[in-house]
């Protein structure tokens, strides 16, 4: 994806910047991760920028993420400076030395566990004004599996008709799980972060790990943001039940955790399997993948 540049910014905007830097923009870089279209550049090598105007959920993201910013602390890079600019939102961001995780390596694992560990005593309960539940906000994404089923009809499903799962799951029993999603994970009042994957995270130089792109403003389960990771690292060859069992929420509860595996598994494969959007369809193939082999093992 090509990302904009602050050139294509309003006036202000670079204003705004150039006021941070206490000088001149004399240099960009857009960032080659991720799926939205939305500034997201280091700028004179001293400051990630991340600007968008509101109206299509861009500038709410940039908005959402200085919201989260005192909750993230120490997990995410330190916010400098944001200002709200006529229909524009603008956030600067230290450069946090290291790199984007492009793959899971065995080292990163002790690190993924305290980075989640660190996100649990930082996350729960939620303590951010203005959040709503993540299981009500996935609601118009959910249903893959009941319309399938022939149980509800609200979710488009007709290009999936006839297609093989990569895994030997009863239809009736994804849907089972599907229709629980309400039930099994409303109780949650953590902050959830919502897209945590290896595009999300930088490794510094010492192995630790920093989240980035804090964009939602969702309260869900603790123990939901590392299912949602998990497949991620399965997809990079790491055991997704090993990892969770020696986390800090080895105790998540299991009928809940199928749950929203089956739940996140089903608007993968939906989506997939649509047209156009090459790399983000690469993507939704990856962890729909990952998530179903996973439930699938948790179901044996």
């Amino acid at each position: 994806m090509d990302r904009p540049r602050l050139a294509d910014a309003p006036v202000d905007v670079r204003a705004a910047v150039a006021d941070l830097l206490g000088g001149p923009i004399v240099s960009e870089r857009p960032a080659d991760a991720g799926f939205t279209p939305a500034i997201a550049s280091v700028v004179n090598d001293t400051l990630f920028v991340k600007a968008g105007p509101v109206g299509e959920g861009l500038g709410e993201a940039v908005q959402a993420g200085v919201v989260l910013a005192p909750a993230a602390g120490a997990l995410a890079p330190r916010l400098v400076g944001s200002a709200v600019l006529g229909s524009w939102r603008m956030a600067a961001y230290e450069v946090v030395e290291g790199e984007t995780v492009t793959r899971w390596e065995a080292a990163d694992l002790p690190h993924v566990l305290r980075a989640v560990a660190r996100l649990r005593d930082r996350a729960a309960p939620c303590r951010v004004p203005g959040v709503t539940p993540y299981t009500q906000s996935f609601l118009p994404l959910l249903g893959t599996w009941q319309a399938l089923a022939g149980r509800t009809g609200g979710i488009a499903v007709d290009h999936l008709r006839g297609l093989t799962l990569p895994v030997d799951l009863p239809l009736e029993l994804l849907a089972d799980l599907e229709s629980r999603w309400i039930d099994a994970l409303a109780p949650g009042t953590a902050l959830h972060h919502g897209d945590l994957r290896r595009d999300n995270v930088i490794r510094e130089p010492d192995g630790s790990l920093r989240i980035v792109d804090w964009t939602h403003l969702w309260t869900a389960p603790g123990w939901l943001d590392l299912v949602r990771l998990a497949p991620d690292l399965a997809a990079c060859g790491h055991d997704p039940e090993r990892v969770l069992r020696s986390s800090c929420w080895s105790d998540a509860p299991a009928d809940a955790v199928n749950v929203a595996l089956a739940g996140l598994a089903g608007r993968a494969w939906r989506e997939w399997h649509l047209s156009g959007l090459p790399r983000l369809r690469q993507m939704q193939q990856e962890q729909g993948t990952h998530t179903l082999r996973w439930l699938a093992a948790r179901l044996r």
